[in-house]
């Protein structure tokens, strides 16, 4: 198993990460639908940067699972937009992006340390600003830069 892999489960269930139907028909090896950069930089994230607990999709305590990590084609977001006759090119249907939470900093204040951090990522990221929750993908922006920020 990939090293980093190994790693995040420390901190992560594939659960959390991927849709529900993707997790029914894969189970763990759902981990195999991500860019390794994603996982790399999560990994960072989770343990260097903000080393505290990040919440994508809730699935415990009856909580709701949600559409945060990776994102199938019978996700409601995909479906809506495709019955609509609309391109969705999500950075969460490639496995290249995610959306959290956590308990001790507001998104706003998540995205700061991050960007105070930004020596520490393995990658180039983006950050969706505006939002009151953490979107990061690694999709390149074409800038030099460690953090880009875009807008919706």
């Amino acid at each position: 198993m990939n090293a980093t892999i190994t790693e995040l489960k420390k901190y992560f269930d594939i659960r959390e990460l991927v849709c529900p139907d993707a997790h029914r028909k894969f189970g763990e090896i759902a981990w195999q639908f991500f860019r390794p950069q994603l996982l790399e930089t999560l990994l960072i994230i989770r343990r260097d940067i903000l080393k505290t607990g990040m919440t994508v999709n809730n699935w415990s305590s009856g909580g709701q699972f949600g559409q945060r990590g990776l994102r199938c084609n019978l996700c409601q977001i995909v479906r809506d937009n495709s019955t609509k006759g609309l391109i969705y090119l999500s950075a969460h249907c490639e496995g290249a992006a995610i959306d959290f939470d956590n308990k001790i900093y507001t998104a706003e204040q998540t995205r700061g340390i991050i960007a105070d951090h930004a020596d520490l990522l393995p990658f180039p990221i983006r950050l969706e600003q505006n939002v009151n929750w953490c979107h990061i993908d690694v999709y390149d922006s074409g800038s030099n830069k460690k953090v880009n920020y875009f807008t919706v």
